[in-house]
């Protein structure tokens, strides 16, 4: 159906059938005008002239791509009535050259499809990690065609478009938050960060609460936080990395004021009692970065009783972040930010086994699911901390070498080092949250290099409002009595 070609480029294949006359099924998917009727990745698609569709007509889309509106155009190349039609798209990233067939079938007209996909630029480096995604969606965008000229009465008029090509590249271009696609990579990062400006904001004098702060992106984010001249305290599980990373922050900074405390993030007791020191001693918090996680290839419990991957990535953000949330609500406007990754597009959350007891264990799947409760709980935090003056984004750093990954993934590691990012760049997005002034007037989101996307991807993947307020109910159920929550506070209910 779909793979590599040689010189780097990427052949799709697809073919339907639909009940349809030949004649009014061409006219429909050979006029290109009405796409944004049926393709959310185009906002627009408006031809160049008034001529009779055929050889020459061009047409000037407007995408869809975060909060940008990037232009593409398709001009008809060939133009065979009842019969063909061939298609070169061109866009700053990728060329295409599609090509329909039509012929009838029975009652009705059977397409067939083929699409030459070529990227360049540093994309041009991913075309075998594109090549998976790009025969998914195609498979997708030519069953939205079949049902869209199922639903259209032999009448239609003679607009409108077929090019699941096309519809593949928006799709890329509005969702590229596929696990193993460009922006995940250090060359998604560094097309980002052509447009960016250096900020001029400091953290001078803000508090800030670090966790995971020792090796990896923490490390990363620690050093940049402290170079913004923040107030920034580390919690960490070993005194040892702790003290070594401490005394580096401060001479490689000039910093001086950068403290520590020890918790062991897996276990609620110890939680509670670092978030009672701080919130005695600290007084108030500006920003709290939720960032310490762990992936366990094997099933274990903690000292307490909890699975590991369920206490560590999830339950130990929200036992912290509502133990922490009046010092954060003593600030004028805190800011929390929640670390996730990117794995979680694969996964749905579990409500119903959130301790992963059921099904056999895999440490990969058990790690994005809990960092995609992470994520539900930042739209929810949102929402709920709105009257206490605080606002919550999460982020993921796309794929970062770190000595973790390199650890709990090595297969994965190995396949993809060549193009991962720095700690340093994968810390990028967590620092800009915590000290850009345009950062904190969005709340609820999930950043991936300075720019919002969406939370979900592959269907069957997203949260139910039940489903929300199940998870709410059971996290809450594990508070220690007398852990309030803000008056009216519940789950989301949009």
């Amino acid at each position: 159906m779909a793979g590599m070609q040689r010189h780097k480029m990427i052949r799709l294949k697809e073919s339907i059938q639909v009940q349809k006359p030949l004649a009014h099924v061409f006219r429909y998917v050979s006029e290109f005008s009405h796409i944004q009727n049926w393709d959310p990745g185009v906002q627009s698609a408006v031809k160049s002239d008034t001529e009779k569709t055929g050889v020459g007509s061009t047409y000037r889309l407007v995408l869809r791509f975060g909060p940008f509106r990037p232009e593409m155009t398709y001009q008809i190349v060939k133009y065979e009535p009842y019969s063909c039609v061939v298609l070169k798209g061109k866009a700053d990233s990728f060329t295409a050259i599609d090509k329909i067939t039509f012929n009838r079938s029975g009652g009705g007209t059977w397409i067939e499809y083929e699409a030459d996909i070529q990227f360049n630029g540093m994309q041009r480096h991913l075309e075998w990690a594109l090549a998976p995604v790009l025969k998914w969606q195609g498979s997708q965008s030519i069953r939205r065609l079949k049902q869209t000229l199922h639903n259209k009465p032999d009448s239609f008029p003679d607009r409108s478009w077929f090019q699941s090509g096309s519809s593949i590249m928006h799709f890329l271009m509005d969702h590229m938050v596929l696990p193993g696609m460009v922006l995940f990579s250090r060359y998604g990062y560094e097309w980002e960060a052509r447009s960016w400006t250096e900020t001029k904001d400091t953290l001078y004098g803000k508090k800030v609460v670090l966790t995971g702060g020792t090796a990896g992106i923490g490390k990363a984010a620690a050093f940049s936080l402290a170079s913004y001249k923040a107030c920034l305290t580390i919690i960490a599980r070993d005194r040892n990395k702790a003290e070594k990373i401490v005394n580096e922050i401060i001479t490689s900074t000039g910093n001086p004021n950068i403290d520590y405390y020890l918790a062991d993030l897996s276990k609620m007791n110890d939680i509670r009692q670092v978030a009672k020191k701080i919130q005695t001693q600290k007084k108030c918090i500006d920003v709290l970065i939720n960032n310490a996680g762990a992936l366990f290839n094997h099933r274990q419990t903690t000292s307490e009783g909890l699975e590991k991957t369920f206490a560590t990535d999830l339950l130990g953000v929200f036992y912290l972040t509502m133990h922490l949330k009046e010092a954060l609500a003593a600030s004028k406007a805190s800011r929390i930010i929640n670390v996730s990754s990117g794995g979680m597009y694969t996964q749905k959350l579990d409500v119903h086994d959130l301790e992963n007891r059921f099904d056999p264990y895999n440490g990969a799947k058990a790690y994005a699911r809990a960092k995609r409760g992470v994520v539900i709980l930042t739209k929810i935090w949102a929402e709920q901390f709105k009257q206490l003056g605080i606002t919550v984004n999460a982020m993921h750093p796309g794929w970062v070498d770190t000595p973790g990954i390199e650890k709990s993934l090595p297969g994965f590691h190995q396949l993809v080092n060549r193009i991962m990012r720095t700690p340093e760049q994968g810390a990028d997005t967590i620092v800009w949250l915590a000290a850009d002034r345009q950062a904190v007037l969005s709340t609820g989101l999930f950043w991936l290099d300075r720019r919002p996307h969406e939370t979900m991807v592959f269907p069957g993947t997203g949260t139910s409002e039940s489903e929300r307020a199940l998870l709410w109910q059971k996290l809450c159920d594990m508070l220690p009595q007398g852990t309030n929550t803000p008056a009216g506070i519940g789950p989301l209910t949009g």
